[in-house]
C-alpha cells in the first residue's frame, strides 16, 4: 500500500514541477551557494533537468535510468528505493545502480529474495544466476520457486526448458523432450535418434508490432526533427510520444527504456515490451514480444546487455556469471600465469564435477535440508531425500550402506566395483580403492579374477608366487615374493642379472645392478652416465686432479685415471706418474727425464750461438 502511495505522490511532483525549488530569492545572486542556480519565480532552482546535491550547493544533472551517470545518490532516485550512485565521489562521476542484495526489475530496485525464501511478489525473487524471470512467488507457498517454463536443475537454479526440436538451449539437459540433445555450436535442440541430429528449419521471424515510439523509423532512426529528450515538460506542457514527463520537469523515456542518444527514440530495458530496433543489447533478442536473452544466457546488472555463456567447463572466462552454465558453484578461476588467462571450474571445497548432468554439484550432505535426491551428495555418490516426520527432506544414506565421515559407505565390494575408500573393498582378498575403482594392491596382480601376490607381494609358499623366476623368501617377520637369485625385478618382471659389462642388457634396472646407480643401458651395452667414469667396478662422479676426495676411484684423469690417487683427501698423481707442470697432467718418470734433456740442449744450442 505504502509502495502505491509513494507513486501517486510522484507522479504529482512529475505533473505540478518544472523545476526544483529550494529556497526563496528575489535575484540570481541570492542563489550563488549553489553552483548552477538562478532564481525562478521568488525561489531557487535548478535549470531543467537538473537537481540539487550535495547539500543544496551544486546543481547537476538528473539521472533517470539505470547506470546514468551521478555524483550523489540522490541523482538515482528515480529507481525509487535502495539505489545508490556506485563509484563517485565529490570530484569523479559513478554510474546509478541498486544497492548490493538488491536488484533492477520494472524500474526499481527490489530487495533479491533466494530460491525457498518468503516472498510477497514475483518481482522480489532473484538468486545468484542472473536472471530476474527465472523465478516467481509461489502463491500455495508465498515462497520463491521456479517460474512457469522453467525447470529446477539444482536448489536455487531454475532454467528455462526447451520443450521441442528448434528451441533454445545451452545444455542436454535444457531440451525436455525424448531424445532431447543440445547442439552447442548452434545453441538449439534436436532429437537424437540412432545417434542421427533430427531436426526442423527455424520459423521465420514474424515482424514485432512496434509497442513503443511511433516516431520511430523502420530502421531504428528518428525522424529528422530536432531531439526533445531532456526538452521541457510540465502538466499543461506534456512531452511527445514515446517520452513521459519526469520530477525534474524533463522529458525522459518511460519505465523500461532508455534513450539511445540519437533522436527520439527510446532503446528497450531486457524484460520490456520491444521491436527488433530497440532490443539492441549484446546478446539480446525479441521474444515473444519482449527484449530479452538467449534462453539460458545471464542478465548484466545493467538490465540491457546479456552475458555469453561457457558452453564447455575448462571454456576461458571474464567473470563466474560466464560459467553458471554448469550451475551457481562453477566459478571463474583467478588469472594463470604466464598470460593471465582464466577458466571455468568446479568451486573447490564445495562442488565435485558430475560429468553426466554437466553440473557442479554442490555438497549437500548427510543430514543436511534436501528437496530431490539429486540434491544429495556424499562425496561423489548421489545419495536419497527422506521426508522426515515434519515434512522436511533430509540427506540420507541409502540402505545398506552407513555413514562415516561424511561418506555412505558399502561393503563387500568385489574387484573392479566402483568404490570410495579401501574399506569397501572387502569382497576380493588383497585389494584397495584407486581411482574410484576396486584394484589389486600394491605387490598383487589381477589374474582370473584374484589378486595373487606378485613381487613384495605377501605369501607362505613359492607356488603362491605367480611370476615366472619368482620364490617366497623370508625378509624379517614377514614372507614375501621375490626374484630368485640370480634375477632381478622390473616392473612386476624377474630380468636375468649381468654377470659382467660383456653381458648384453635390456634395461637398465640391469646395469644399476652391476655397477651402481649412475649407469645405464644403452644399445644393449652397460656404461656410466655422462659425467661419471667406470672404475673399481662401479660408476663414480668426475672427480678431477687437486679438487677433494674420500677414496681413489672417484678421481679421474681423461683417458689415464690408473695415474691418479687419492692422497690427503685429494686426487693427486701417483708416486709413479709426478705432475708435470708444462703439460698439467700426471706423466711418466720417462716423459719427464725426455722433457728435462730436451730442454737442456735446447739452452745449450742457444748459448753456443750466442
Amino acid at each position: 500500500m505504502w509502495f502505491n502511495i509513494f507513486i501517486l505522490f510522484f507522479g504529482a511532483l512529475m505533473q505540478s514541477q518544472t523545476v526544483l525549488s529550494v529556497w526563496t530569492c528575489t535575484q540570481d545572486l541570492d542563489c550563488a551557494d549553489a553552483e548552477g542556480a538562478f532564481c525562478s519565480a521568488g525561489n531557487c532552482a535548478c535549470p531543467v533537468g537538473q537537481q540539487f546535491i550535495f547539500g543544496n550547493s551544486l546543481c547537476a544533472n538528473a539521472a533517470p535510468y539505470l547506470t546514468s551517470s551521478c555524483l550523489e545518490d540522490q541523482q538515482c532516485s528515480r529507481l525509487v528505493t535502495n539505489f545508490e550512485c556506485r563509484g563517485s565521489n565529490n570530484t569523479q562521476e559513478g554510474n546509478c545502480f541498486c544497492r548490493d542484495d538488491f536488484h533492477y526489475q520494472d524500474g526499481r530496485c527490489w530487495r533479491s529474495t533466494d530460491y525457498g525464501e518468503a516472498c510477497i511478489r514475483n518481482a522480489d525473487c532473484f538468486g545468484v544466476k542472473k536472471d530476474p524471470f527465472s523465478m516467481s512467488c509461489i502463491a500455495s507457498t508465498s515462497t520463491c520457486g521456479c517460474a512457469d517454463g522453467y525447470y529446477r536443475r539444482q536448489a536455487g537454479e531454475c532454467r528455462i526448458i526447451a520443450p521441442a526440436v528448434g528451441h533454445s538451449c545451452v545444455l542436454d539437459e535444457d531440451c525436455q523432450f525424448p531424445n532431447g540433445r543440445c547442439n552447442i555450436l548452434t545453441f538449439s535442440c534436436y532429437a537424437s535418434v540412432g545417434g542421427l541430429q533430427m531436426t526442423i528449419p527455424k520459423e521465420k521471424a514474424v515482424e514485432t508490432q512496434k509497442l513503443i515510439n511511433p516516431m520511430a523509423q523502420q530502421d531504428g532512426g528518428s525522424v529528422n526533427i530536432p531531439s526533445q529528450h531532456g526538452a521541457l515538460c510540465s502538466a499543461t506542457n506534456n512531452c511527445p510520444a514515446p517520452y513521459v514527463c519526469s520530477v525534474f520537469g524533463s522529458c525522459v523515456c518511460p519505465v523500461g527504456y532508455y534513450w539511445s542518444g540519437r533522436g527520439d527514440f527510446c532503446y528497450a530495458e531486457l524484460g520490456s515490451p520491444s521491436t527488433p530496433e530497440q532490443c539492441v543489447g549484446f546478446l539480446a533478442e525479441v521474444r515473444n514480444g519482449i527484449c530479452t536473452c538467449r534462453a539460458n544466457f545471464f542478465f548484466e546488472e545493467d538490465m540491457r546487455n546479456c552475458i555469453k555463456v561457457a558452453r564447455n567447463l575448462n571454456d576461458f572466462c571474464l567473470n563466474d556469471v560466464m560459467c553458471h552454465t554448469f550451475g551457481t558453484a562453477a566459478r571463474c578461476t583467478p588469472p594463470i600465469s604466464p598470460w593471465g588467462l582464466r577458466h571455468c571450474e568446479c568451486t573447490p571445497g564445495i562442488s565435485v564435477w558430475d560429468e553426466a548432468r554437466s553440473m557442479c554439484r554442490r555438497f549437500v550432505g548427510i543430514g543436511d535440508a534436501c528437496e530431490t535426491n539429486s540434491d544429495c551428495l556424499a562425496g561423489n555418490l548421489e545419495i536419497n531425500c527422506v521426508t522426515n516426520a515434519a515434512g522436511q527432506g533430509i540427506c540420507t544414506c541409502p540402505p545398506n550402506t552407513v555413514a562415516e565421515n561424511g561418506l555412505c559407505l558399502s561393503s563387500g565390494l568385489v574387484l573392479g566395483a566402483s568404490c570410495q575408500v579401501t574399506s569397501e573393498c572387502t569382497g576380493t582378498a588383497n585389494t584397495e580403492c584407486s581411482e574410484g575403482v576396486c584394484s589389486c594392491g600394491s605387490g598383487y596382480l589381477e589374474t582370473g579374477g584374484i589378486c595373487a601376490p606378485g613381487i613384495g607381494g605377501s605369501c607362505t609358499a613359492d607356488a603362491q608366487c605367480v611370476i615366472a623366476n619368482t620364490v617366497c623368501a623370508t625378509s624379517g617377520a614377514s614372507q614375501t615374493c621375490q626374484c630368485a637369485d640370480n634375477f632381478i625385478g622390473v616392473n612386476n618382471v624377474c630380468l636375468p642379472a649381468l654377470s659382467d659389462l660383456s653381458s648384453n642388457c635390456t634395461v637398465t634396472e640391469q646395469c644399476v645392478a652391476l655397477i651402481g646407480q649412475n649407469s645405464e643401458c644403452e644399445a644393449n651395452s652397460c656404461s656410466c652416465i655422462a659425467g661419471h667414469h667406470f672404475r673399481d667396478q662401479n660408476c663414480w662422479p668426475h672427480t678431477g686432479l687437486f679438487e677433494d676426495c674420500s677414496r681413489t676411484s672417484q678421481c679421474f684423469l681423461q683417458g689415464m685415471s690408473e695415474r691418479v690417487v687419492c692422497r690427503n683427501s685429494m686426487c693427486q698423481c701417483s708416486f709413479d706418474y709426478p705432475y708435470s707442470e708444462e703439460l698439467h697432467t700426471c706423466s711418466s718418470a720417462t716423459s719427464i727425464t725426455m722433457g728435462s734433456l730436451f730442454t737442456f740442449l735446447l739452452a745449450l744450442t742457444y748459448l753456443m750461438s750466442h
